[in-house]
């Protein structure tokens, strides 16, 4: 009997977990941590050897990971914009 296994992959797919503990942590939670699971199956798919489910979490996550830091960036110059809108108005 022969028995035929996958190992890690030799070349592995960008998991983008850190980039997905920053999103989650820093810009918007919701979506961050939707970023970190997709980043962890893609880990673990790095570590069996599916180079195919390992791309496609790898591009979700980095998806997920980009709206959430443009969603973060957003926030943040709406709230810049309106405390300079406020505090002109206020004097």
């Amino acid at each position: 009997h022969m028995y035929v296994t996958r190992g890690p992959l030799t070349e592995p797919v960008n998991d983008y977990l850190c980039y997905s503990i920053f999103t989650m942590l820093c810009c918007c939670l919701p979506l961050g941590i939707a970023a970190l699971i997709y980043s962890i199956i893609a880990r673990e798919a790095n570590h069996t050897g599916d180079r195919n489910a390992a791309d496609q979490s790898s591009r979700m996550a980095r998806t997920l990971n980009h709206v959430a830091l443009g969603f973060g960036i957003g926030s943040f110059v709406l709230l810049i914009v309106y405390i300079v809108v406020v505090a002109a108005f206020d004097n």
